[in-house]
């Protein structure tokens, strides 16, 4: 992945996060894990926030810069995952996703599969914290 499309991914997941007006402590920690596992420094990563929270671009904007199939899936899976790290799915959230994949020229079926296995993800992960009495 380039370096603009390693940017225009993280911006995503960040405007993602926004998109239900608030921004929860487990939505900026999957940020952060994901910019420096892409290998920027703390002040980019906080400099990427701001400029999506002051709303720089449009998500076509943002979103222009990623054109393999393949990475925009991935940035699906990722922006879903980002939107159920607070432990809820909003509405405004499903929506924004759908929105994206009609940017993204991403069939919604695609949305449909992924959001099936998260909720079998997150349910699995429950039943594992039951069992280790979590």
């Amino acid at each position: 992945m380039s370096e603009q499309e390693k940017l225009a991914y993280l911006k995503a997941l960040m405007y993602i996060a926004l998109s239900d007006d608030k921004v929860d402590d487990d939505e900026i920690q999957y940020f952060d894990r994901i910019g420096t596992a892409y290998g920027l420094s703390v002040y980019q990563i906080n400099d990427l926030k701001k400029s999506v929270m002051n709303r720089e671009e449009t998500i076509e904007e943002i979103l222009s810069c990623i054109v393999n199939r393949s990475t925009k899936l991935t940035l699906l899976y990722d922006l879903l995952a980002m939107c159920y790290a607070n432990g809820n799915y909003s509405l405004v959230e499903k929506q924004g996703l759908k929105n994206i994949c009609e940017i993204m020229h991403i069939e919604t079926s695609k949305l449909n599969e992924l959001e099936s296995a998260m909720e079998e993800q997150v349910a699995l992960q429950a039943k594992i914290n039951n069992i280790l009495e979590r």
